[in-house]
């Protein structure tokens, strides 16, 4: 059973890990949204729906996606109240049956039911864990929302230090998972003193990092076991979700290679001013451009205003990144994980504008790595937008840095190298 709960950045690492199980003779069952459906049977993977789905979201809490979004991103406590713990009950419920048949649970981090009914069930299960953050270790400490500060202060401080923060920041959210704690008791399940998010995640059978050790490598307050295996992501050849967009590709091919502008799957829903920024930037910086504004927003009303000269720009829909990412001169996004792992990996350099939640945290690695800047989306504004891209672009580092990171994240198969682990520990 593989249960995953949150964006396409979430999604696509499972369906990798999935077909990567498929190909050792393994029965896969993916578990998500009802929305993600199509998106597994595509790849040829068994489904089964997940509550909640993001029409539950809307419906319940009355709030269209981009409210939803924009709530979310203002308040952080949001995702947890309203739009995760309200189902966990129904999660689990979903669960109960489907892990009676299983051998093996596999969880993202935010599969708080999928993880209960395994327990209740004795299933063993692993946390699958897809970006540094969700570790939240003293020794190689996190940039948290809000207190960006604090982790500059906790790596000057160290581990020990770092721990009593984090000990401190953990207690004063537990109260947010007291529903968690209600259902253990319920099911009659042994008290657990762990934070359900960070260490409550994981069980016996410790976790796997689906992600590059470049971007974090082990630590000795990682669970055990554990193992970074690589980011597990799905090929443009393997990726039947989207068809080729005939447009795209005449654009690619009648100029140089454009700046990349995305929001991934969320933030695209309340991109503020973000992309008319970015068209004016890019125009400033005599540059072509891309700018991926999301199926809905091209169903809604096609460009979100801006105007448009098809000689120099292009507007999109939702595009597979790795069918678009290793044709840009530049990539600049929000720095969600599943993103990020395609940018790494197309060996561009790269601008994140992080908005919320571990964004700030994968957006600050990408810049210690040398391929990255980075820029608040209040920073985020023409004319210094294109002072960003003409350093990026003109500074043969940040070229040369993301070339040789891009060659080494290629060569990972992290979907392959947690299926060989997960055929051993069920073995």
């Amino acid at each position: 059973m593989l249960a995953t709960v949150g964006t396409l950045g979430d999604l696509y690492p499972f369906i990798a890990l999935a077909r990567a199980l498929q190909a050792r003779e393994l029965r896969p069952l993916l578990a998500c949204a009802e929305e993600y459906r199509g998106y597994a049977l595509a790849a040829g993977i068994d489904f089964q729906p997940l509550r909640p789905s993001h029409r539950d979201l809307e419906r319940d809490t009355g709030l269209a996606r981009a409210e939803l979004t924009r709530t979310a991103i203002r308040r952080p406590d949001f995702l947890f109240r309203a739009l995760v713990l309200p189902y966990l009950r129904a999660a689990y419920e979903d669960m109960d049956g489907l892990c009676a048949n299983a051998d093996l649970v596999l969880t993202s981090s935010l599969a708080f039911g999928a993880r209960l009914a395994a327990e209740r069930r004795g299933v063993p299960w692993i946390g699958v864990v897809l970006q540094p953050f969700m570790f939240l270790s003293a020794h190689d400490p996190p940039v948290l929302q809000r207190a960006e500060w604090l982790s500059g202060l906790m790596r000057a401080a160290g581990p020990r230090a770092a721990a009593l923060l984090l000990h401190a920041l953990k207690a004063a959210s537990a109260p947010l998972f007291a529903q968690v704690n209600t259902l253990r008791r319920e099911l009659a399940l042994p008290r657990s003193r762990a934070h359900p998010l960070f260490a409550g995640q994981f069980g016996a059978q410790g976790a796997i990092g689906l992600y590059s050790a470049l971007l974090g490598a082990p630590q000795p307050d990682h669970p055990s076991p554990c193992s970074i295996v690589g980011f597990a992501r799905i090929s443009e050849t393997a990726d039947h979700s989207v068809a080729p967009d005939p447009r795209l590709e005449a654009f690619l091919r009648a100029g140089e290679p454009p700046l990349v502008f995305t929001l991934g799957s969320l933030i695209v829903g309340s991109p503020g001013s973000f992309y008319r920024e970015s068209l004016a930037a890019a125009r400033l910086a005599g540059r072509r451009a891309v700018l991926l504004v999301g199926d809905e927003a091209i169903a809604r009303d096609g460009v979100h205003g801006l105007g448009v000269d098809p000689a120099d720009a292009l507007i999109c829909g939702f595009v597979p990144h790795a069918r678009l990412f290793p044709h840009a001169a530049l990539i600049v996004h929000h720095g969600g994980i599943g993103t990020l792992a395609q940018a790494l990996c197309a060996g561009r350099p790269q601008l994140i504008v992080p908005f919320f939640a571990d964004q700030l945290d994968n957006a600050a690695r990408a810049e210690r790595l040398g391929v990255a800047r980075v820029l608040s989306p209040v920073q985020y504004r023409a004319r210094r937008a294109r002072r960003e891209f003409e350093l990026l672009l003109r500074d043969r580092r940040y070229a040369d840095r993301a070339a040789g990171v891009g060659r080494r994240v290629a060569a990972e198969d992290g979907a392959g190298a947690a299926a060989q682990l997960i055929s051993a520990r069920l073995a």
